[in-house]
This record gives C-alpha cells, sequence and structure tokens, in this order.
C-alpha cells in the first residue's frame, strides 16, 4: 500500500515527463527600474528598401537567415535578406495571419484567410492552413479542418522540431497539432480562457505549452496523453507569449502587464522573474544560444537569461509598438515589426544591429 501511494504521488511528474529538481535553475528578481538607458534613435529613419502590398501581420526567417517570408493583408513576400531582394510573392490578394518555417528551411506554412463562397451576415471567411515547399514554391498542403474555423483565426504556428507536425493556436479551438504531411489531426487542447496567442514545443518534441490557460496560466501538457499541468503565478497577468528554452529546463513566458517569468520545469515555479515593460510584453525572442531574452513594448530590451540583468535598451519611440521580434542567425541582430500608435495600419519591418541600437534597413507596409 505504501508503494502504491507513492507512485500515485510522483504519477502526475513521470506523465509530464519533468526533470527532477536535483537541477536547480538561477533565481533572480532584479529592480523594476530599468537601469540602462535606451540607446536614442538617429535622426535619420532607416532606408525603406521595399514597399509591401497590404499590412504586416507577421514574418519569419528562414533557419539559415537567408530569407524573410513576410506575411500581410494583401499577400505573402518573400525576400532575400542578403541584398533585399525579392524572390516570390504568392497569395496575392489574400490574408496571412501567421507564418513558419520548418526546421529544415525546405517549407512554409501560413495560416490564412480565405472568403467564404457564399458569405453570410455573421460569416464572411475561414482559416485554411497551407504549406508550401520553398524549394520550388508550390503548394504541398492545404486544410480547412472540414469547414469547422469559420470566422477564426490561426493565431500562432510552431514547428514540431522534427518536422513531422505543427501545434496551431486558434481563437475558439484551442490548440491542434496536425501531421505536416497530411493535415491530419494529432491531438488537441481546449477548454482555454480566451484565444490561445501562442504555443511552443519543448526541445524533444513530446510537450507543448501555450497561453491563456484559466486563472492567466500557462497550460504544459504530454501530446501523445493529453496529461497536463498549470504554470501559475499570482504576480503576473495574462501571459501572451512563450518561449521553451532549447535546453528543455526552462520556459518563458511574457504578460500583459509587462512581466516576464523564467519557469523551471522541474518545479513548476517562476523562479526568475523581471519587469521588463511598463506596458504589456507585445514580443519575446530567444537567441540562439540561449544567452539572451529579448523583449518589446515601446522599446526593445535585451535581458541576461543566466541573471535577469538589463544589458542593453534601444528604439525606444513613444509612437509606435514593437509587436514581433526575431533574432538572425549569429545573434548579432534583430528583426521587429512594429505598428503605428496613431494608425493601426501603419506597418514597418527593421532590422537592427544589437550592439549598436541601430537600424540598418526598413521594410514599409501598405493599407488594408
Amino acid at each position: 500500500m505504501v508503494m502504491k501511494q507513492i507512485f500515485i504521488l510522483l504519477l502526475p511528474a513521470l506523465l509530464l515527463g519533468a526533470c527532477q529538481p536535483s537541477d536547480p535553475q538561477p533565481i533572480f528578481t532584479p529592480s523594476a527600474d530599468p537601469t540602462v538607458s535606451p540607446i536614442p534613435l538617429p535622426a535619420l529613419a532607416p532606408k525603406v528598401v521595399a514597399n509591401l502590398p497590404g499590412v504586416i501581420w507577421s514574418f519569419d526567417v528562414s533557419p539559415d537567415g537567408s530569407i524573410i517570408a513576410i506575411a500581410t493583408s494583401k499577400g505573402l513576400e518573400d525576400y532575400d535578406l542578403e541584398n533585399i531582394s525579392l524572390l516570390k510573392s504568392l497569395e496575392s490578394g489574400v490574408s496571412q495571419y501567421d507564418i513558419s518555417w520548418s526546421p529544415d528551411g525546405k517549407r512554409l506554412a501560413a495560416g490564412v484567410g480565405v472568403a467564404l463562397a457564399k458569405p453570410t451576415e455573421n460569416a464572411g471567411g475561414e482559416a485554411v492552413l497551407r504549406i508550401w515547399d520553398t524549394s520550388a514554391w508550390t503548394l504541398v498542403l492545404e486544410t480547412n479542418f472540414a469547414g469547422d474555423m469559420v470566422n477564426e483565426r490561426i493565431l500562432d504556428i510552431a514547428w514540431k522540431p522534427d518536422g513531422t507536425a505543427l501545434a496551431l493556436s486558434t481563437d475558439l479551438h484551442g490548440v491542434m497539432v496536425v501531421d505536416a504531411i497530411s493535415g491530419k489531426l494529432l491531438s488537441q487542447q481546449t477548454g482555454f480562457a480566451s484565444s490561445v496567442m501562442e504555443a511552443a514545443w519543448s526541445p524533444d518534441g513530446t510537450r507543448l505549452v501555450s497561453t491563456s490557460d484559466k486563472a492567466y496560466s500557462l497550460r504544459r501538457w504530454k501530446v501523445d496523453s493529453g496529461e497536463a499541468v498549470r504554470l501559475f503565478d499570482q504576480r503576473v497577468s495574462n501571459p501572451w507569449h512563450v518561449v521553451w528554452m532549447k535546453d528543455g529546463k526552462r520556459i518563458v513566458s511574457g504578460h500583459v502587464y509587462g512581466t516576464v517569468c523564467f519557469w523551471t520545469v522541474a518545479t513548476n515555479k517562476c523562479d526568475g522573474f523581471i519587469q521588463a515593460h511598463r506596458t504589456a510584453v507585445f514580443s519575446m525572442a530567444v537567441s540562439a544560444d540561449g544567452s539572451r531574452l529579448a523583449t518589446s513594448g515601446g522599446v526593445i530590451r535585451i535581458w541576461d537569461t543566466t541573471s535577469g540583468k538589463l544589458l542593453t535598451a534601444f528604439g525606444e519611440d513613444s509612437k509606435i509598438i514593437y509587436n514581433h521580434l526575431a533574432w538572425l542567425p549569429g545573434d548579432q541582430a534583430i528583426v521587429s515589426m512594429q505598428t503605428s500608435m496613431d494608425d493601426p495600419e501603419m506597418t514597418t519591418l527593421r532590422l537592427w544591429n544589437v550592439s549598436t541600437g541601430m537600424a540598418s534597413v526598413q521594410f514599409q507596409g501598405g493599407k488594408r
């Protein structure tokens, strides 16, 4: 009986594949007041190198850093980042909400908003997943989920590390895991408090973590069994962003009231806490080597992931919000997407040198 009781107590940790707490992670709670003044913006705006057909909704950089795919309200644009030249325009006139490169860079997935053939007063469009073979830019998968995603969006696309499946964050259908070849639904988590903004895979591809669980928490679950645990800390508000660190030991979340939590997977505790911004954390990105975290609101800030120390800040602008960040290979540059506070349809992309805090070039979004 005693052994049975011990097994029952250990079962949740075993099911979720949690590590043992013998490998403690750094604990930090830096001052809420930033100690590094942002590098001033230059007097001259960066050079506009491309004008895009519609409002920029999202972007993703290929794993080798050679191509940036840009999702707009009027199609999908692919640019060579070395010489800033247009490689391919796809889906002309069709709104692209989110895009994501496969881990090997051979496929590009897009969450598309497609108009219904017979729109009604309450239903004008549906969410569709499309995957492109990037060697020939041919469509290799298209699914509208049996017409079950009317008036809904695919808000985030996360490829499984081995490229065999994708996790899709949605408005009403929670998180769906679909096969990357057939589009077949493999797993699903529902019952979230609101639209699921983001999901992230564990490095071994066995678990997922997402935003929007109940009581301002994260939900982490084992994909094959669906067994879940809630990550909650009373200091934080609604989570918008989540990243699983590449060593598998920590999960990082960004929240509505500007806080960032580093969660130790073994204990489910937020033992690294940063008051990163006075506004919401609108985006986050971890460098490839895992040593730095970039966060954004009306400024981009770079943090040490071991100590929580603020390393540098740049791009401060009271008239814009940086709502998407990505590190380029080599961890020396960042791509940002920003939206005007005065006009949400005024969107741009910029390439920043992290050391100097200077933006070199800019992609200009168009109108809806």
